[in-house]
């Protein structure tokens, strides 16, 4: 890694750890601000000497402030002194160490949390564009030397005047495969490489786990010993999803397991399956729940250490050495499945290995 792009790595950090940082507030039993720290000020577009003393409701004049015996969480909308407003993400907790009824409130830009998860789902996401046009190079060799030694061959037939209709028809179906077998992965590439946002659209789940399949099985396989075998069910509907950033999810997750196995190498197992919901049963909101669809990607390497399960799916957590990884590539893949209202989970297989299942809903 060259000393630009750590320059380049560090002021990314230093502006994720700018802007994601939370605003802190201490309010007093009747409800006026004792304490401010600088990121609440600027927020609140005060100072934090001007801010003592205000009233708190001046700006969450939504929130309810009573008495609270725990840490609570909820979105709200913060006024600034300067008439403008801004979702937050607010979190209100009582304070032992202080006069009874005074309460710590932080604050959390939610709009700028909103860009930066953008930013971190992009890095991460060209982070991988450059080892899946490695490994698509890979791939497209077989079909391009098809096509380059059949022209060969049938050049030579002609010269020589030794084609008939059946050699030459069978010379046009081998380049014809060959061909459109190249523009299918070039294809796949393109559409994976070229993000504008959730863009969701009636497709297959096996479509979207063969896509992942076919930037990635060759180069596990030929370069890290890793075969793939999947178990993926015929009968599946369709479903409404955003079928590219859905295969970003498989592409983690495989490389998640590929890294697992490393050195020596192994077999991940994808698993695709519907899930069928009593059309009598409604979630907690009341509504009732559509069929789901689930797939797995089940590895055979050492297994989740217990002590660092909780942590895994969090931003910038790997325990890769440093350089190997981002420490994004879990995070971004539980974002975007909970993004399609779904949920995702790892767990450690009883024979040894780890298994990721992500349950999505048919339609959003």
């Amino acid at each position: 890694m060259g000393q630009k792009t750590v320059d380049n790595a560090i002021q990314f950090y230093q502006q994720v750890l700018r802007h994601a940082a939370w605003g802190t507030l201490m309010v007093d039993a009747v409800g006026r601000i004792a304490f401010a720290d600088a990121m609440a000020a600027r927020m609140l577009k005060l100072s934090e000497m001007e801010l003592i003393g205000q009233p708190i409701h001046r700006f969450l004049p939504d929130v309810s402030f009573v008495p609270v015996q725990m840490s609570s969480y909820c979105e709200a909308l913060l006024q600034a002194d300067n008439g403008r407003s801004c979702p937050v993400l607010l979190s209100i907790k009582p304070m032992a160490a202080a006069p009874a009824g005074y309460k710590l409130v932080s604050m959390m830009n939610l709009t700028d949390m909103t860009q930066i998860n953008d930013a971190l789902f992009h890095t991460q996401r060209l982070a991988g564009v450059g080892t899946l046009t490695a490994s698509v190079a890979h791939e497209l060799t077989n079909p391009l030397s098809i096509i380059t030694a059949t022209c060969s061959n049938l050049i030579h037939e002609v010269n020589n005047e030794n084609v008939d209709a059946e050699t030459l028809l069978h010379y046009i179906r081998m380049i014809e495969h060959s061909a459109w077998r190249s523009a299918r992965i070039v294809e796949v590439l393109r559409h994976y490489t070229h993000d504008n946002g959730l863009n969701t659209a009636v497709t297959n789940l096996n479509m979207i786990i063969e896509d992942a399949l076919t930037l990635i099985r060759p180069q596990f396989l030929k370069e890290h010993k890793v075969k793939i075998e999947t178990d993926l069910d015929p009968n599946l509907k369709s479903i409404v999803c955003d079928h590219n950033r859905l295969t970003q999810v498989l592409i983690n997750l495989l490389a998640n397991a590929r890294d697992a196995m490393q050195p020596q190498g192994g077999v991940i197992h994808i698993r695709s399956w519907a899930i069928q919901v009593d059309p009598l049963y409604t979630n907690g909101k009341g509504q009732v729940e559509g069929d789901k669809f689930a797939f797995s990607v089940r590895d055979n390497g050492p297994g989740i250490p217990p002590s660092i399960m909780s942590q895994i799916f969090e931003p910038f957590f790997t325990t890769k050495p440093s350089g190997t990884g981002t420490g994004l590539g879990l995070f971004i893949a539980k974002g975007i499945v909970e993004e399609h209202n779904g949920r995702i989970w790892a767990e450690n297989n009883h024979d040894g290995g780890a298994t990721f299942t992500a349950i999505l809903p048919q339609k959003q």
